[in-house]
């Protein structure tokens, strides 16, 4: 955190020690235009209320670190723990993907639990926000044959909050030190 906070200095820094092999999970905001209103987490999820000044509405961000094990129990027991707000924005390693479209590779395969996670999702009106332009988010840094990628990081929305701002933008970034690339959200009111 030390580090982020030397590259963003002013800005209000949250964050949980890693579990697992995840190396944490981190919320951010700049104080100049938002403001936060109260952090808490639980084991693969930290959240911060936040109201944006911008916006001009509070907004809930939840950073999420879901398991590549037991991943259905986990994402039913966050999901039906009251977390999801109508101004939510969820963002992560979601540790899923959702469909024949998500993943690359000679190899790839459909996730397992793709239609499971759906439906579960569309319960309680999360919104997979689309990419610019669909790409892996993750890859198993192999290469020929054995080469696999798929997108297991990404944002949603509650579809209220969609409605609300129905300009958005979600992309995938270059860099970093991880097997995973970052992904970028840009929320908007403006037309």
């Amino acid at each position: 955190m030390r580090t982020l906070q030397a590259l963003l200095p002013g800005w209000v820094l949250h964050g949980l020690d890693a579990c697992g092999r995840s190396g944490g999970l981190l919320i951010g905001i700049n104080p100049r235009n938002s403001r936060p209103l109260s952090v808490w987490g639980g084991s693969g999820f930290l959240g911060m209320d936040i109201f944006m000044g911008d916006l001009g509405i509070p907004i809930r961000i939840i950073n999420i670190y879901g398991p590549n094990q037991h991943r259905l129990p986990f994402w039913k027991n966050f999901l039906n723990a009251n977390h999801i707000t109508q101004n939510t924005v969820i963002g992560g390693d979601f540790n899923f993907s959702l469909g024949a479209g998500e993943s690359w590779g000679q190899h790839a395969q459909c996730d397992p639990i793709a239609d499971q996670m759906t439906m579960l999702l569309d319960a309680h009106h999360l919104v997979d926000i689309p990419m610019n332009k669909k790409l892996p988010t993750w890859h198993n840094q192999r290469t020929g044959e054995a080469a696999l990628g798929r997108r297991l990081d990404r944002f949603m929305m509650h579809e209220e909050l969609i409605q609300l701002f129905p300009l958005y933008r979600q992309w995938v970034s270059t860099g970093g030190l991880s097997d995973h690339h970052p992904i970028q959200l840009q929320i908007s009111d403006k037309k």
